[in-house]
């Protein structure tokens, strides 16, 4: 054959193939079913490759619609089809089994009913098919539906995980994810709504016949451990000399486990009146059995075991709290008080309100709640509250020595 081919076109032996780049490499197939090479055949093998170029550029090529007899098509694709026919259902399975291999399990049974919202929407789609309107649009449907912002965040991190997969893959040519954005909240009222010493004086006098329950309830409002750390505390946690808890596990799901962040490992300073209620708990807790548990590493692979006496149960029924079991009693509690409504998280909030309502550092706040820096504490935790703060005109004539 005389003249030159058009570029990606070449004589194999006396076939005709073409060559093209997807995700980065270079592939050549020969041309089924041509068995001359002229004129036509080179035009056809030109115009062939260019809409293969065309599907490759725009993330809709096929690689066994154009190429059935191809080892590569099946070699392309983990059912036997080509890739870019993953459907948003196989993308959650995949990424779904990663983080089982990588998260730990209460991580991923909250990923998995995120996940319900996402497949509910797109399910058997093909990835390459939806568009960034599509997956705005369904961003915003979330929240008028009435989800909170966090909870659309995290359903949206399921999102993000199985389109960064495909991009990965080489399905997707862009990542739309990388184009929109969490919601943000114009408040931060789902974060923190703490209690003021009141309300903390109501909660603690509420129901005499409850005052184990109560006693931890106002210990954290002093302390400010999430609630994971506080139902999995024990006796070997304190030293009451020191003045200090150790935080060495959290209880999520029924699963004992050293806290995520390296931070959360800590050392809980008590102040005078968290120190003076953990005294009454350790002495009614003093002589509990000890129990040999399992913690999970944060590898969330391998685990220790450890002898304990648990600090916290509940009066009624003896058994460790969880946060369904703590949640249900805390509403009914605070009928019986007089206080508003809220969920016992916020006495983490409390602690962290009520030390900056007094000009506490915010760097030692940041330390007691186990964050690495006071980011978290400056957006999410702390909040003013005005019927708690004293007077700083006050506080600083007295430093000065104008006042006694």
């Amino acid at each position: 054959m005389n003249g030159k081919l058009p570029t990606g076109v070449e004589m194999n032996g006396k076939q005709l193939r073409i060559w093209f780049i997807l995700n980065g490499q270079r592939y050549r197939e020969p041309l089924e079913g041509v068995a001359k090479v002229n004129k036509a055949s080179i035009a056809y093998a030109d115009n062939k490759r260019r809409t293969i170029m065309t599907e490759i550029k725009e993330g809709r090529f096929d690689y066994a619609a154009h190429f059935p007899n191809s080892p590569r098509a099946a070699m392309l694709s983990g059912t036997g089809g080509p890739a870019n026919k993953r459907t948003v259902e196989e993308g959650i399975d995949r990424w779904l089994e990663v983080q089982r291999a990588q998260k730990a399990p209460s991580t991923v049974v909250n990923y998995v009913s995120k996940s319900v919202h996402v497949s509910n929407k797109f399910g058997k789609r093909r990835i390459v098919d939806i568009n960034r309107s599509d997956i705005a649009l369904f961003q915003a449907q979330l929240l008028k539906q009435g989800l909170a912002p966090k909870t659309v965040n995290d359903i949206f991190t399921i999102v993000r995980g199985v389109w960064a997969d495909a991009f990965g893959d080489g399905i997707l040519k862009n990542n739309p994810l990388d184009r929109i954005n969490n919601v943000g909240s114009d408040t931060d009222s789902e974060f923190a709504d703490p209690f003021s010493r009141d309300e903390i004086d109501l909660i603690a006098k509420a129901d005499v016949s409850r005052a184990p329950d109560t006693r931890m309830i106002a210990f954290n409002c002093w302390a400010g451990l999430s609630l994971s750390e506080l139902i999995a505390l024990a006796v070997e946690d304190v030293d009451l000399i020191a003045g200090t808890v150790q935080v060495r596990r959290a209880l999520v799901v029924g699963e004992f486990k050293v806290p995520k962040e390296r931070a959360r490992l800590r050392t809980v300073e008590l102040i005078d009146p968290a120190l003076e209620l953990m005294r009454e708990i350790v002495a009614a807790a003093h002589k509990a059995p000890y129990e040999e548990i399992k913690v999970t590493q944060r590898d969330n692979i391998t685990s220790k075991k450890q002898k304990v006496r648990f600090l916290f149960r509940s009066s009624t029924s003896g058994l460790l709290w969880n946060g369904r079991t703590l949640s249900k009693w805390f509403t009914e509690h605070l009928k019986k008080a007089g206080v508003r409504h809220r969920g016992p998280n916020q006495c983490r909030h409390t602690f962290a309100s009520q030390m900056l309502s007094s000009y506490v550092p915010v760097e030692w706040v940041g330390r007691q709640l186990g964050h690495a820096d006071t980011t978290m504490v400056r957006k999410h935790y702390g909040r003013w509250i005005p019927t708690d703060t004293k007077s700083m005109a006050g506080m600083v004539s007295k430093m000065l020595g104008f006042r006694k």
